[in-house]
């Protein structure tokens, strides 16, 4: 399982991808719950990179 921590490292791989979305683009679409994520505890995000490919896809 690929896993990125934060939004700064979701941010740089999406980049990477193509698909450049700023760290406060990434925390409004936390708020609106359309982005795949995890959260083990209240300050940490995880996000697994092949949930965020398929999300890209039906983008």
């Amino acid at each position: 399982m690929r896993n990125v921590r934060g939004a700064k490292a979701l941010s740089r791989y999406l980049d990477t991808q193509g698909v450049p979305i700023s760290e406060s683009t990434i925390f409004s679409l936390l708020r609106q719950g359309k982005i795949p994520h995890q959260r083990p505890s209240p300050r940490i995000l995880v996000f697994n990179l092949d949930a965020i490919d398929e999300w890209l896809g039906n983008k």
